[in-house]
């Protein structure tokens, strides 16, 4: 759940808690930043990675470890 917030009762809110929930900073009375754990922005950053991993494979823009291995000889000699 999302919470709005000043930006005085962000000061007040971050020197108080330790874990830090998703917030909405305002700034003259418009939503102009948010803020994320760490920990969250991570999970958010990997889910999202996944997902577009999901849609590649379901449209088949993969390839077997074999070929890619095989191409990175042929490049690299190895």
């Amino acid at each position: 759940m999302q919470r709005e917030i000043t930006v005085k009762e962000f000061e007040n809110a971050v020197s108080k808690v330790d874990d830090i929930e998703p917030m909405i900073i305002k700034r003259d009375n418009k939503k102009d930043l948010i803020v994320i754990s760490l920990e969250q922005y991570e999970k958010e950053i990997f889910l999202n990675k996944l997902e577009k991993s999901k849609k590649q494979y379901k449209e088949g823009k993969v390839h077997s470890a074999r070929t890619v291995f095989k191409g990175l000889r042929e490049k690299y000699g190895y």
